[in-house]
C-alpha cells in the first residue's frame, strides 16, 4: 500500500512537467556515403598506419584490432550522438509532437531512429566477432583481409541506413521555426 501512494504522489508531481527541448542544437546528418567517408578517414588519421617488417605476430595483430576497434567506437559515437539530438516524440510538449506528426510522419520518424539504433547494434556486433577472429590471425596477410572485411561490413550497414539518415536530415529543419511556446502566433 506504501508503494501505491508513492508512485501516486510521484504522480501528482510530475503532471505538470514536461521535458523542454531545444531544437537549435540539432546537428545536420550526413548522408550515408559521407557518414562512412568521415569515419573511415578519421580512423585513417587517428591510428598508426604503416606495419614494419620486423613487427612480430602479436603486435600486428594489435594494430589491426586497434583499426577495427576504432572505426567500431567512431560509427557508434556519431550515431549515438544523432539519436541523442532527435527528441522523443512521447517526451516532448505535446503541441511539438502533433506538428511533427502532420509535418512529418509519426511512424517513419520513430523507424528511421529505430533503425539507426538496430545498425548501432549490428556495428558493434560486427566489430566483436571480427576482433575475436583477429586474436587468432596467424599473418600479417589474414590480418589485414580481416580488418578489410570488418569495415567493409560496418559499411556495408551503414549503406543500407542511407535512406533513413536522409530523412532524418529533412526532418531536421522543423528546429528552424523557432518555435518557443506553443502559445505564441505563428505568422
Amino acid at each position: 500500500q506504501m508503494c501505491i501512494r508513492d508512485s501516486q504522489r510521484r504522480v501528482r508531481e510530475n503532471r505538470g512537467t514536461m521535458v523542454v527541448y531545444n531544437f537549435k542544437k540539432m546537428r545536420p546528418v550526413p548522408k550515408g556515403k559521407e557518414f562512412i567517408d568521415i569515419v573511415l578517414s578519421r580512423t585513417q588519421r587517428k591510428t598508426p598506419t604503416v606495419v614494419h617488417k620486423g613487427y612480430s605476430i602479436k603486435r600486428i595483430r594489435a594494430f589491426y584490432m586497434r583499426k577495427v576497434k576504432y572505426t567500431q567506437q567512431t560509427f557508434n559515437d556519431k550515431i549515438s550522438a544523432i539519436l541523442e539530438d532527435f527528441p522523443r516524440l512521447d517526451d516532448i510538449h505535446p503541441f511539438y509532437a502533433d506538428l511533427a506528426n502532420v509535418l512529418y510522419d509519426r511512424d517513419h520518424y520513430k523507424l528511421a531512429l529505430g533503425q539507426l539504433n538496430v545498425a548501432r547494434g549490428l556495428i558493434d556486433k560486427v566489430a566483436k566477432d571480427y576482433v575475436r577472429m583477429l586474436k587468432y590471425a596467424d599473418t600479417q596477410y589474414r590480418s589485414k583481409s580481416l580488418k578489410v572485411a570488418a569495415l567493409g561490413r560496418m559499411a556495408t550497414v551503414m549503406k543500407k541506413q542511407a535512406s533513413s539518415l536522409e530523412y532524418l536530415e529533412q526532418v531536421r529543419p522543423v528546429s528552424y521555426t523557432h518555435l518557443t511556446l506553443p502559445t505564441k502566433r505563428i505568422v
